[in-house]
């Protein structure tokens, strides 16, 4: 609004300023934009930030500012899809190798090391969003055992979000599931998860009576399925 009025109603008196004046302004309000205290604060955090960073600035000086901004978005995709990567965890709370028990977060009061899970059930838990970036370290994750159970409870509950990618890899978990004779069930599914399942018709397969809120719902319907097989381990 300062600036419109100046433009409007003084833009005679306006047009008389010196450059060398508008010049040293200029130059006084682009060395406060540049922040340099935060400039050099950036190269004590992540090393991937800083070259960021230094990516986006070069750009700006060497090409245009337009150009520095859309790379710079490109990097910073990138870097936090590997980071968002790294936050998701998967891998096996109970084992079929011999007596092997449960392994799980023992301050959890919903831990699986409070439960007692019948033997030929495996519980196999997933912590973090699942999407394309995790996908193959789910993968990885569900190979770490051969030898397949009767019934297999995938543990959702700190799963936030899901991707056409990862429900992908999860079909193709229940075809191979379907080919073994083991029954899939699932545990703790939030929203967003639920909704993307649901949508392209996921749970249909799975069947809604395999689908607990929680994991001591899961683990009475595991002793369903496995019958008087299911002693506790």
């Amino acid at each position: 609004m300062v600036l419109a009025l100046i433009m409007l109603c003084l833009g005679r008196w306006a047009a008389m300023i010196p450059m060398a004046t508008l010049g040293g302004i200029v130059a006084v309000v682009a060395w406060n934009m540049s922040e340099l205290h935060l400039f050099r604060k950036m190269f004590h955090s992540t090393r991937s930030d800083a070259l960021v960073m230094v990516a986006t600035f070069l750009l700006t000086v060497l090409i245009d500012l337009t150009a520095a901004i859309q790379i710079g978005m490109i990097l910073a995709a990138f870097l936090f899809i590997r980071r968002m990567a790294e936050t998701t965890q998967a891998g096996y709370l109970t084992r079929l190798i011999g007596e092997t028990p449960a392994v799980g977060d023992e301050d959890d009061p919903i831990s699986i090391t409070r439960r007692q899970v019948p033997r030929g059930c495996d519980v196999f838990e997933i912590n973090g969003p699942m999407f394309f970036g995790a996908a193959d370290k789910f993968r990885d994750a569900l190979d770490m055992v051969s030898r397949q159970p009767r019934v297999l409870i995938f543990r959702m509950r700190r799963v936030l979000a899901l991707d056409a990618t990862a429900l992908k890899t999860l079909e193709d978990v229940l075809q191979q599931c379907e080919k073994r004779g083991t029954r899939l069930l699932l545990s703790g599914v939030h929203s967003q998860p639920l909704v993307v399942m649901t949508r392209a018709h996921f749970l249909e397969r799975v069947g809604e009576e395999n689908v607990s809120a929680d994991i001591d719902g899961a683990l009475k319907r595991a002793r369903e399925l496995l019958g008087g097989d299911g002693a506790p381990r």
